[in-house]
C-alpha cells in the first residue's frame, strides 16, 4: 500500500491541530504533553528518514563530502573547509566514530536538527498546555519546514540552532545559539543584528519600506557594483542573481513576507520571548528584502524568516485579552494555513525535497 507523500504530510499537521484542540480543554498534563510530542517527533522523523536519499540536489553532496570528513582535522582542510560551516561538517567525523554509513550520517543529521527543533518549541511554550500544538500545527504547513529539513540540511541545523537561541534565558547563551548557528550555514549571520534594530513601529515601516524599495528596483545591485570586489565574490553574486530554481515563486514569497511583516507590526505579542523572536524574524526580513534581486539568497532568507512565523502567528493569538477575540483570531488563522497547505502539499517543491512516495 502506498500513500501519496502530501496526503500524509497534511495528515501529520492535522494530527497536531486535532492534539492542539484536545489539550485545550484538558487539564494541564505534563506527562500527556510530551507523549503527543513524542508522537509527533516520530511520525516526522519517519517521513523525513523513509525516503529516497539520492533523489535530491543537496543530499547526495553532503553524502559525497562525507568521505573526505573523516577526522576532525578534516573539517579545516579537507574541500569543504572553505565552507567554514566547521559545526556542520563537525558531525560527520562524529558520524565516523559512531561507524555510519553516508546514508545512515543523513538520518542522523535529520534527527539532530528536527528533534532540536521541537526541543525548542517546547521550551518557548513550556508554560502552556496547548498552544506548542498549534505552532506545530503551523510549523508543519510550511514548505520552508520540508525544505530546510529535507534538502539545505545545513539551513535545518542552523535554523534549529537559531530557535533554541529565543528560548535562552541569558544573552551569552542567545549568542552561543547563534555563533552555533552561524558555524552550521552562513546565512543566519544576520541574527548578529537583531539586538541592534529595537525600534518603533513607525521607524520599522520606514526600514522595510527603503529595503523593499532597494532590493526589489535592483538599487542594492548597483550600490554592489561600485565597490570593487574579489573575482570569487563577483562570481558568487553573478550567479544568485540569475539563480532561477525559486524565482517563479519569488514574487509569492515576496507578498506573503510583506503580510506577516505588517501582521506582527500591528498585531505581535510583546511579551519577551515572542520580542526576541520578532527581533529575528524582522532582521532577516530586512536582509531578504535587500537582496531581492538575489534570487538564491532572497529564497534562503525567506527561509529563515518563516521559521519564526508559527511562534510569532500564536503570539498575535495570546495577545488578544478577551476569549471570544482570541478564538475568532485563533479559526482565522487555522483557516488561512489549512488553506495554505493545500497549496504547499500540492506544489513540486514537496515532491522534489521529499520524494513522490512514502510506503508503509
Amino acid at each position: 500500500m502506498e500513500i501519496y507523500k502530501p496526503i500524509l504530510l497534511q495528515g501529520i499537521s492535522i494530527c497536531a491541530l486535532l492534539v492542539f484542540f484536545i489539550f485545550s480543554v484538558l487539564k494541564r498534563s505534563f506527562v500527556l504533553k510530551i507523549a503527543a510530542l513524542g508522537v509527533l517527533l516520530v511520525l516526522i522523523l519517519g517521513v523525513f528518514i523513509n525516503r529516497d536519499y539520492g533523489a535530491n540536489i543537496d543530499l547526495p553532496l553532503y553524502m559525497d563530502f562525507y568521505k573526505y570528513n573523516v577526522v576532525f582535522a578534516d573539517i579545516f582542510i579537507s574541500k569543504t573547509a572553505w565552507k567554514g560551516d566547521f559545526l556542520f561538517f563537525g558531525l560527520m567525523p562524529i558520524s565516523h566514530i559512531l561507524g555510519l554509513g553516508k546514508e545512515d550520517y543523513i538520518t542522523f543529521q535529520l534527527t539532530l536538527s528536527i528533534t532540536l527543533t521541537f526541543l525548542a518549541y517546547f521550551l518557548f511554550f513550556k508554560d502552556s498546555r496547548a498552544l506548542v500544538f498549534l505552532a506545530l500545527f503551523f510549523m508543519l504547513n510550511s514548505s520552508s519546514f520540508y525544505l530546510i529539513q529535507g534538502n539545505v540540511i545545513r539551513q535545518g541545523l542552523s535554523s534549529s540552532l537559531l530557535l533554541l537561541g529565543i528560548c535562552a534565558n541569558t544573552g551569552f547563551q542567545t549568542n552561543l545559539f547563534k555563533t552555533m548557528a552561524f558555524f552550521s550555514h552562513k546565512g543566519s549571520l544576520f541574527s548578529f543584528l537583531s539586538g541592534f534594530l529595537d525600534y518603533k513601529n513607525k521607524t520599522r515601516i520606514l526600514i522595510l519600506s527603503l529595503a523593499l524599495f532597494i532590493g526589489y528596483f535592483s538599487v542594492f545591485v548597483h550600490i554592489i557594483n561600485l565597490f570593487p570586489l574579489p573575482e570569487f565574490i563577483v562570481t558568487k553574486l553573478e550567479f544568485y542573481s540569475s539563480f532561477e530554481r525559486a524565482s517563479s515563486n519569488s514574487l509569492i514569497k515576496l507578498a506573503l513576507l510583506i503580510c506577516f511583516n505588517i501582521l506582527f507590526l500591528f498585531f505581535r505579542n510583546t511579551n519577551v520571548g515572542y520580542e526576541k523572536a520578532y527581533s529575528f524574524f524582522f532582521v532577516f526580513s530586512v536582509a531578504a528584502l535587500l537582496l531581492f534581486r538575489f534570487d538564491g539568497m532572497f529564497s534562503r532568507l525567506v527561509l529563515y524568516t518563516d521559521i519564526f512565523i508559527p511562534i510569532l502567528s500564536v503570539g498575535c493569538i495570546q495577545q488578544f485579552t478577551e476569549k471570544r477575540n482570541k478564538v475568532i483570531a485563533a479559526l482565522v488563522m487555522i483557516v488561512l494555513s489549512l488553506t495554505y497547505s493545500v497549496y504547499v502539499f500540492n506544489h513540486e517543491s514537496i515532491v522534489f525535497n521529499m520524494g513522490a512516495y512514502f510506503s508503509i
